[in-house]
């Protein structure tokens, strides 16, 4: 165990270039932050120019958009969810409360209630905010999921408006976290880890005869030897995905806030098995499980990596065959019980997946479970070979033992 621990300390000691390359991604990822603050900044400049245009002295009528928007976020959030009360009848139009703004619309796309679903789900939400005294997220916006048919029914210009006029702005450190894996900033970050790991066992494997007796001859057995190799493409892996995202949500969280991990996130639940519905999940719960999944996905790479890197014996091909992998998971339809289904991070854990597929066994739980198997399926393939070579030596070994014995 003490030279298995010397041989991995000794591994990454050769490999301080991978710390830089942290931060690089660190600093790459958060560059997505600042672009939304200057979004937003820009948003609300714009809104607020379209207001004045809008609400011209000769105009009373809904005249407390204007007024609610220069008050405060607060007051302006108030504004807004009295607006979708009064949309879904649940208070009374008025000359000073109409129901409609600059961006809760008339009409659109001469269909009346294209926007009714997603109406009622923003109007549940505030509601649960309000309840948890959970701040929303500022400016307000409706929650317009296109996994459930939102937009369907308009056409591509009015399409268009109701995204510009929507926008949702991650600014604190939760919530940008959140944002990154439902950009699917994951992928990328996979990508320079296969690119930082793909040729570590196969180049090993390349040179074995010389390098793997010199280990044997320092005491390391060669299932010790796949054991080093295992833990620090592993490691490297952990590295390159999980502390840059860690570093970008400290850092934002320390500067801006945290944000609130009750904040609800659409999702689709299966409700005492009556079929998917819509629902909604606390924020906290949905990272829980996300990175779950991200940790089991590092450890189906390494895996997958080891098992090339045996088959291929080559560093290069090892890297272009996991690189292949990594892309056919993005254009791929989802498939139930299919380990590359699950690197669609997001939609796997808010249930996106399994309503696409109409499959129970897309369910997040279920997901984590299927793929937990697939690994070890593939650590028993990469373990086949090694103990299968120690038991052809054993036996060579009894075998020559017993013949000493005959002939002496």
């Amino acid at each position: 165990m003490k030279r298995w621990g010397h041989s991995l300390r000794f591994e990454l000691r050769k490999r301080p270039w991978v710390w830089p390359i942290v931060l690089l991604l660190a600093i790459g990822l958060s560059i997505g932050f600042w672009q939304q603050r200057q979004a937003r900044t820009q948003f609300i400049q714009d809104y607020a120019g379209r207001l004045e245009k809008w609400y011209t002295p000769h105009k009373k009528a809904g005249k407390a958009e204007i007024t609610a928007f220069k008050r405060s976020p607060a007051a302006y959030h108030q504004w807004y969810m009295d607006s979708l009360a009064v949309n879904l009848q649940k208070k009374p139009q008025t000359m000073a409360l109409d129901g409609f703004g600059v961006r809760i619309y008339n009409d659109i796309d001469t269909s009346r209630g294209a926007l009714s679903a997603s109406i009622s789900r923003t109007y549940t939400q505030f509601l649960y905010m309000k309840q948890h005294k959970i701040a929303p997220m500022y400016p307000d916006s409706l929650d317009v999921e296109t996994s459930t048919g939102d937009l369907a029914g308009l056409n591509n210009q009015s399409t268009q408006m109701v995204l510009r006029d929507n926008p949702h702005y991650y600014l604190q450190g939760w919530y940008y976290l959140w944002y990154l894996i439902r950009a699917n900033s994951v992928i990328l970050l996979f990508l320079v880890g296969i690119l930082l790991t793909g040729r570590q066992w196969a180049k090993e494997l390349a040179n074995k005869k010389a390098h793997s007796d010199w280990l044997l001859l320092q005491g390391q057995r060669t299932l010790a030897q796949l054991g080093n190799q295992f833990s620090i493409i592993f490691y490297t892996f952990a590295q390159i995905v999980l502390l840059p995202l860690g570093l970008v949500t400290l850092g934002i969280g320390l500067g801006a806030g945290w944000g609130d991990l009750r904040y609800p996130v659409f999702s689709f639940s299966n409700p005492e098995g009556l079929g998917l519905a819509e629902s909604f999940m606390p924020l906290g719960t949905y990272l829980l499980q996300a990175f779950g999944l991200i940790i089991l996905l590092i450890l189906f790479l390494t895996l997958l990596n080891m098992i090339f890197a045996q088959v291929l014996r080559n560093s290069w091909l090892t890297t272009i065959g996991l690189l292949l992998v990594l892309g056919i998971t993005q254009v791929m339809p989802a498939i139930p019980n299919f380990p590359l289904t699950y690197f669609r991070v997001n939609e796997t854990i808010t249930g996106i997946l399994q309503k696409a597929a109409d499959s129970d066994a897309l369910q997040p739980q279920s997901a984590l479970l299927n793929l937990g198997w697939w690994c070890i399926g593939l650590l028993v393939i990469v373990l086949i070979p090694v103990i299968s070579q120690q038991l052809q030596q054993l036996w060579r070994a009894r075998m020559a033992s017993h013949r000493h014995v005959q002939q002496s």
